[in-house]
């Protein structure tokens, strides 16, 4: 049973990342392109399914079913409160997200817009001609729903918009469990509360003025870096499919699918999918140079003579050929190159993409990398400074913040998506992670009998009975000098969970502003608000009454859909934004369906 749990989720996972694309290359190419192209995903997708992890055998106690049923709780209302779905209060960026929902339900795709002669002027600029655009925008996420909307409407199609982000922080979740090897609550609220200490930072520029319960403070720098609930609230297009797939790369047992994959996420959002490929390449190498070691000395220990290791420069070309020749599949390479490209030209005429350089400096550089992700690797660094992601983590959010893409910070906030949750699953290892001396007694272990291991000659084969731990394949004499003791390292998790607690206050707010806004909306919750008020202006404590006053005041304003715009067609300002040009678009002319 548990070996069919583990491959019954990773197969809904890999469809869950495919599924969007594969209705873009039915749904939007021409017949003459989508059949060979839809074929030869769909056989690239067989051999990624067939390439499943490391088989784990989950041996769940009463207690972790406990905790499973209480985690897809608070799962469900986490995802009910960011909006998706119009249950409850939505965020601004919900109009246009809405917009671009309607138009992939009501239109025909490729959606087109004709423009009226009184904007048509304004399209002149960013669509090529005075009549067309065309839809040009990270779109993945919301296909099947608008799939589901063509058959059965509006309403339908947004209830099935929130399945499908509950189906995907699900999955998420499974695959935290799987990378921990243990079943905890205490890793969803991670998940839910983790962000950056924006509160410190907001403090410090404030001169100690408090922010309001509802107050959106992440830009106290000029910078952003998004917290978790913040990205769900606000971009869940371009978050929850990116999660998983981070996951899914470190549970991977090798790199056979592994572009594949990640040519799927550009159509989910161009900026974390830049964000990823230090996280490809991390996988599509990992362990080579280390195996290389390892042999070597295992060679010089058997011979009873010490052996050189090999030439750097040959080190080098092997372990830079290895990892090519190791993808080399047919899933990389046809269904991986196909996908990437015809992506690719879909998304280049989008006119956000033609504006690009250095960030403008920002004097508070310095406090915004050491409040929102600094202080937290700096902890992180005793029992992760072997990890190279630890140090992809440490590059990618130094650097990310030095450039811009289009006229906003969108860049700095998303392309930080995947190392930013990095950061946090190693939060997650030290934490609450189980090590493989632990995985005897717990409720999680790999099969070793399927572990793989790379050869010194490049080869990526099966050895019976073993499992590679690459960070523990040095000796002890050679290991960091300042190997923390069980008191240090209980300092360490003390620290990181009080700087947990105290980046928390973002999500908090996110999450209180959701639920002002929306309890008004429900007959049932505004009786109750009001109920409420009246009972606190009854108080003869000042304090008391004003609150009563606020609760009864904010039971008048229900605030859920932001469903302004209804299409972008009509909407003149969201032309470079959203849609591109029909005039020398290589897409439209030779691969949309017309």
């Amino acid at each position: 049973m548990g070996h069919k749990l583990d491959r019954i989720m990773y197969e809904v996972s890999v469809v869950y990342i495919a599924l969007p694309v594969f209705i873009f290359l039915a749904g939007w190419l021409r017949l003459v392109v989508a059949i060979p192209v839809c074929a030869v995903f769909l056989i690239s997708l067989y051999f990624m399914l067939k390439n499943r992890p490391e088989q784990i055998a989950w041996h769940l106690t009463k207690a972790n079913r406990r905790v499973i049923i209480v985690s897809l709780i608070i799962l469900a209302v986490w995802v009910f409160f960011s909006g998706q779905g119009g249950f409850s209060f939505q965020n601004n960026d919900y109009n246009y997200r809405n917009a671009i929902f309607h138009d992939l339900i009501e239109k025909s795709w490729p959606v087109i817009y004709p423009y009226s002669l009184q904007n048509a002027a304004t399209a002149a600029s960013a669509a090529g001609t005075p009549s067309t655009a065309i839809l040009t925008y990270y779109i993945a996420f919301w296909l099947p729903g608008a799939l589901v909307g063509k058959l059965f409407g509006w309403y339908a199609a947004n209830a099935f918009l929130y399945f499908w982000s509950l189906l995907g922080v699900t999955l998420i979740v499974y695959y935290l469990f799987r990378t921990l090897r243990n079943v905890s609550i205490w890793s969803v609220v991670i998940l839910i509360f983790f962000s950056g200490m924006d509160i410190v930072g907001y403090l410090f520029m404030s001169k100690g003025k408090l922010p309001g319960p509802i107050d959106h403070i992440e830009w106290w720098s000029g910078l952003q870096y998004s917290s978790n609930t913040t990205l769900l609230f606000w971009v869940f297009n371009q978050t929850i499919t990116i999660w998983l797939a981070i996951l899914l790369i470190m549970n991977l047992k090798n790199s056979r699918s592994l572009f594949f994959m990640y040519a799927m996420l550009l159509l989910h959002g161009p900026f974390p999918f830049l964000g990823m490929l230090p996280i490809v390449l991390w996988k599509a190498y990992q362990g080579y140079p280390l195996a290389v070691r390892r042999n070597s000395k295992q060679a010089a220990d058997a011979k009873g003579r010490k052996t050189e290791l090999p030439n750097a420069f040959l080190v080098f070309i092997l372990w830079f050929w290895n990892g090519i020749r190791r993808a080399l599949t047919f899933e990389n390479l046809a269904g991986g190159i196909s996908v990437l490209v015809i992506v690719y030209l879909y998304l280049s005429k989008n006119a956000s993409g033609s504006i690009y350089g250095i960030n403008k400096w920002s004097p508070n550089y310095v406090s915004f990398i050491v409040f929102e992700a600094g202080l937290y690797l700096l902890f992180l660094f005793a029992e992760h400074r072997k990890n190279p992601l630890y140090w992809i983590c440490i590059g990618s959010l130094l650097l990310i913040p030095v450039f811009i893409v289009g006229t906003s910070q969108d860049f700095c906030m998303r392309v930080s998506i995947p190392a930013l949750f990095m950061t946090m699953i190693m939060i997650q290892q030290v934490l609450l992670g189980r090590t493989k001396k632990d995985n005897t007694q717990v409720n999680i272990r790999i099969e070793p009998e399927k572990a793989y291991t790379i050869t010194e000659n490049g080869s990526n084969e099966p050895e019976q009975n073993v499992i590679v731990d690459e960070q523990n394949t040095e000796s002890a004499a050679e290991r960091f000098r300042y190997t923390l003791t069980d008191r240090e390292k209980k300092f360490v998790r003390c620290i990181l969970i009080a700087f947990l607690i105290i980046g928390s206050v973002v999500p908090l707010q996110e999450m209180t502003r959701s639920v002002v806004y929306t309890l008004p909306a429900y007959p049932v919750t505004k009786s109750a608000m009001v109920s409420l008020g009246k009972a606190l202006q009854d108080s003869s404590n000042q304090s008391i009454l004003k609150a009563g006053t606020s609760i009864l005041m904010q039971s008048q304003y229900p605030i859920t859909v932001a469903d302004s715009v209804k299409t972008l067609a009509s909407d003149g300002s969201a032309l470079g934004n959203f849609r591109g040009q029909t005039k020398d678009n290589l897409f439209y002319e030779y691969l949309a369906r017309q």
